[in-house]
C-alpha cells in the first residue's frame, strides 16, 4: 500500500488504524460465524445447523440496528464510550462459553448472543468507517486492503491450524481495538451526535431518499441472485460435515480479487463506476444455478460465487458508507447494506428458494438482473460520455459564486458536509467558538473537534492560516 497515493490529509497512523480496525472486525466476523457452524456439528442435527446459520445472520443484522438505537438511548459521551466496550465483553464471554457448551439449547443461546454482539460491534466499525472515510479519495483502498487481509488470515488459520486456535486471537484483537477507541477517542462523533445539517432543502432530502431506496433495492436484488448457490453450498457443507464440501476452502481466496477490484475502482470519481462493475459481476452470478447442476463443477462454481460475493459486499459497503453521513441517522445507514443483505439471505433461505425448479430459479435471477439494470439507470449510474467534463468547462467559463468556491475548496480537502458547514462559519463570520457552536446547536467541545479535523485536512494551524489557505485556493 502506497500512502503517498492518498490525497486526503488524515494522518497516516489513523489510516493504518482504520485498515487494522476493519480487518480485525472482518476477521472476527468470519472466524466467529464459521466457528459456530463447525462446532455445531457435534452439538445438533443437520436441520438445526442450517437453521442456526441463518438465525445468526438475522441476529447480526439486529445487532447493527441496535447499535444505532443505543446511540439514541444513551446521550452522554461516557455512556456511549462504555457502549464501545460492553458489547465486546458480552461477545468475549459468549464465544468462550461456546467452547464448553454441548447441550443444543445452551449452545444455541450462546451462539445467538455472540452473533448479536458481533452485529453491535459491526455497527461501531461501519459507523467509524463511514464518518472517517466518506467522500475521501481512498475509502475503497482502505476497505479492500482491510477485508483482503482478513480473508487471507482466515484461510491460513483454517487451512493450517485448527479454528479453535483462532478464537483467542479474535477475542484479544477485537477487545484491544475497541478499548483503544474508547480510551483515545480519536474522533468526536464516537461520543457525541454528528453535526446536524443546517441547510438541507426539500430537494436534497428527496435526492437522498431516492438514493437510499435504490441502494436498498439493489442489495435485495443482489442477495436474491446469490441465494440459490449459497443455500445449496451450505446444505452440502452440513451434509458432509465440512469434509467433502467446505465453504471455507481455497476458492474463498477469489473474494480478494473482487475486494481489490471494486475497492480501487471505488476511489475513481467518487464511486461512479462501482455500480457498473457490480452489474458486470452480477451477470456472471446468474450462471451459478446452471453450473451447480454438475457437482463436478463445485469448485469452479465456488470461485465464481466468491468473486460475485466480494463484489456485492464491496458495493454495499462503499455506497452506504458514502451516503450515511448525509442522512439523519448515519449510525443506522452506515451498516444498512449488511442489515438488508443478512435479512434477505435468511428470509429467502427460509422460503426454500433453493428447492424451486432450476428453470424458475434462472428466471428469477434474470428478473433480478433486470431490476439491477433499471435501478442503476434510474439512479443515473449508467450514464457515460463527457457530461461531467462539459459541466466543468461551463463552470470554468462562468464566474463562480462564493458558495460554489467554498464547496470546491471543501471538496479539494475532502471535508465532510458537516465540516463544510463549520468551515463556512469560520471563513464568512467573525463569530467566536461559542457563538458558532450555538448557531450549529452543538457543544463547544464538539465544535473544537470539528475545527481540529478541518485544520488537519487543510494542513493549517489557525483560523488565519485557514483563511490564507482558502484565499490561495481562490487565486489558483
Amino acid at each position: 500500500m502506497d500512502l503517498v497515493l492518498f490525497k486526503h490529509k488524515i494522518k497516516k497512523h489513523k489510516i493504518i488504524f482504520l485498515i487494522v480496525f476493519f480487518s480485525a472486525y472482518m476477521f472476527e466476523y468470519m472466524v466467529t460465524l464459521s466457528f459456530i457452524d463447525q462446532r455445531n456439528i457435534s452439538v445438533s442435527d443437520s436441520s438445526w445447523q442450517l437453521a442456526l446459520h441463518y438465525i445468526d445472520y438475522i441476529l447480526v443484522a439486529a445487532g447493527f440496528v441496535f447499535f444505532s438505537l443505543q446511540r439514541k438511548i444513551f446521550k452522554s459521551e461516557k455512556a456511549r464510550l462504555r457502549m464501545l466496550v460492553i458489547p465486546n465483553i458480552v461477545y468475549f464471554v459468549s464465544v468462550l462459553a461456546l467452547y464448553f457448551m454441548n447441550w443444543v439449547v445452551t449452545y444455541s443461546v450462546m451462539a445467538m448472543l455472540a452473533a448479536f454482539s458481533l452485529g453491535v460491534l459491526g455497527g461501531t466499525v461501519y459507523f467509524c468507517m463511514s464518518l472517517a472515510l466518506a467522500q475521501t479519495h481512498y475509502i475503497g483502498k482502505v476497505m479492500a486492503i482491510g477485508a483482503s487481509i482478513a480473508v487471507l488470515f482466515q484461510y491460513l488459520l483454517q487451512e493450517h491450524l485448527d479454528i479453535m486456535f483462532g478464537l483467542p486471537i479474535v477475542l484479544v484483537l477485537g477487545f484491544a481495538v475497541t478499548l483503544w477507541l474508547a480510551v483515545k477517542k480519536p474522533w468526536s462523533w464516537l461520543g457525541e451526535d454528528c453535526l446536524p445539517y443546517e441547510k438541507e432543502s426539500l430537494k436534497t432530502k428527496s435526492d437522498i431518499r431516492k438514493r437510499l431506496i435504490i441502494l436498498s433495492l439493489t442489495v435485495v436484488a443482489l442477495s436474491v441472485i446469490g441465494t440459490f448457490y449459497d443455500t445449496q453450498m451450505m446444505r452440502l457443507n452440513v451434509q458432509t460435515n465440512y469434509q467433502e464440501f467446505n465453504y471455507y476452502a481455497w476458492p474463498r481466496l477469489f473474494i480478494i480479487a473482487s475486494y481489490v477490484l471494486i475497492g480501487f475502482i471505488g476511489d475513481i470519481k467518487k464511486q461512479k463506476y462501482v455500480p457498473i462493475a457490480t452489474l458486470c459481476m452480477a451477470m456472471f452470478a446468474v450462471f451459478n444455478p446452471i453450473l451447480f447442476g454438475e457437482v463436478g463443477n463445485y469448485y469452479l462454481n465456488m470461485c465464481l460465487y466468491y468473486v460475485c460475493l466480494g463484489a456485492n459486499v464491496s458495493y454495499f459497503n462503499l455506497m452506504f458508507w458514502n451516503i450515511a453521513q448525509e442522512t439523519k441517522y448515519p449510525e443506522l445507514w452506515a451498516g444498512m447494506g449488511r442489515v438488508i443483505s443478512g435479512l434477505a439471505d435468511s428470509v429467502l433461505a427460509a422460503a426454500c428458494i433453493a428447492d424451486l425448479p432450476l428453470n424458475l430459479i434462472i428466471t428469477i435471477d434474470i428478473l433480478m438482473f433486470v431490476v439491477l439494470v433499471l435501478s442503476f439507470a434510474v439512479g443515473g449510474y449508467l450514464h457515460f460520455g463527457n457530461k461531467t467534463e462539459k459541466s466543468k468547462e461551463s463552470l470554468s467559463d462562468s464566474a463562480l459564486s462564493p458558495q460554489e468556491r467554498l464547496s470546491l475548496y471543501a471538496q479539494s480537502c475532502s471535508l465532510t458536509p458537516r465540516e463544510t458547514e463549520v468551515l463556512e462559519k469560520l471563513l464568512t463570520t467573525e463569530d467566536g467558538v461559542q457563538e458558532i457552536a450555538d448557531s450549529l446547536y452543538i457543544s463547544r467541545r464538539m465544535l473544537q473537534r470539528y475545527i481540529a479535523s478541518i485544520y488537519e485536512k487543510t494542513e493549517t494551524k489557525s483560523r488565519i492560516g485557514l483563511f490564507q489557505s482558502y484565499t490561495s485556493f481562490e487565486i489558483k
